[in-house]
């Protein structure tokens, strides 16, 4: 099969979780509180009234509070219904072992061991955040991704993860390298992003007339200065994973509408949850950056957003986010 940015979509709708899980056939996973988690990770960091993980503390750049976690939530649901409303693009067939990188909230590796009871799922994450309460199949580790990899080469079906390109990821080669030794031939590697630049069809935007830009700029420059860039280039992604070795490499792009100004059901419910994610969760995202890497104070910080909100809710300009869908498959023969 040739590599494809064909956007044609399978036919594999997900139901909405629940949020609690006290189902019989659940069981508390204590790798988190054993082997996987010292009990340093929980002397968490606090900063502008804001709480962050201790594991190599600073390597992320957003708080792991309860409002964080909120928000996560709710923009991963903005992703996936933008995206396709579909748990992974990846063709798998009968699954064993699944990882999911960078899991944050855990909900992703917690939807994919409901969906795939046979298979085991890991998350990992710097920050221990994920709930005990989880299917049988799941569980959680503390770990650092940009770290070598100690998970055993030709393991995993499904190698996922969200977000993590921008922003995370400082080694885009060494982390697409490693991914393709612990997976199985066969298996697949998938990315899913949003680009941080806001954009629109309908207005021109720039830092005079959009708060939102400004914004998206100064995050940018300001987490370049950390390490990453929040700008991933899927064009880039595309010939890295080319080069260690991944075939049948789809890519795939979609707009995050933020606000209900789509006319498509499922859209118009994508930028609902995105807009909610943004007014509620900008400050989260900001702070670090701004403070830290960019010499602003909480308070400037807190006047900017003040406008920032205000652009996200001018439902005239359709603001969106653009983000693309990638995946690739090593060579069965590998």
């Amino acid at each position: 099969m040739a590599d494809t940015a064909d956007t044609a979509q399978p036919n594999i709708p997900l139901e909405p979780e629940e949020d609690e899980f006290h189902d019989p056939g659940y069981a508390e996973d204590f790798s988190v509180l054993t082997q996987s988690v010292r009990s340093s990770v929980y002397n968490y960091k606090y900063e502008n009234g804001r709480r962050y993980h201790a594991f190599k503390e600073g390597a992320y750049f957003a708080p792991n509070d309860e409002p964080e976690q909120e928000r996560l939530n709710i923009q991963a649901r903005a992703m996936l219904l933008a995206s396709g409303n579909m748990l992974h693009h990846s063709p798998i067939e009968d699954p064993t072992h699944i990882i999911d990188i960078g899991t944050g909230t855990g909900q992703w590796a917690i939807e994919m061991g409901d969906t795939y009871p046979d298979a085991e799922v890991i998350g990992v994450d710097l920050s221990p955040i994920q709930p005990n309460w989880v299917p049988p199949n799941v569980k959680f580790e503390v770990d650092d991704v940009e770290d070598d990899w100690t998970w055993p080469p030709n393991h995993f079906d499904l190698i996922f993860s969200k977000l993590m390109i921008s922003g995370s990821i400082k080694d885009k080669k060494k982390y697409f390298t490693q991914a393709f030794r612990c997976l199985k031939p066969g298996g697949y590697v998938e990315d899913h992003e949003i680009w941080s630049q806001i954009r629109s069809d309908h207005v021109e935007l720039t830092d005079e007339n959009s708060a939102m830009t400004r914004w998206a700029n100064l995050m940018a420059e300001g987490i370049a200065k950390m390490g990453p860039d929040m700008r991933p280039d899927g064009n880039e992604i595309v010939e890295i994973m080319r080069e260690v070795g991944f075939v049948d490499i789809v890519y795939r792009p979609f707009k995050v509408p933020t606000g209900t100004w789509p006319k498509d059901k499922v859209l118009k419910d994508a930028g609902a949850a995105q807009l909610v994610a943004l007014l509620e969760g900008i400050q989260a995202l900001s702070l670090a950056i701004f403070t830290r890497a960019l010499g602003w104070t909480q308070e400037e910080v807190e006047v900017f957003l003040v406008d920032c909100r205000k652009d996200l809710k001018q439902k005239k300009k359709r603001l969106y986010w653009p983000g693309f869908v990638i995946y690739g498959r090593k060579p069965k023969d590998s």
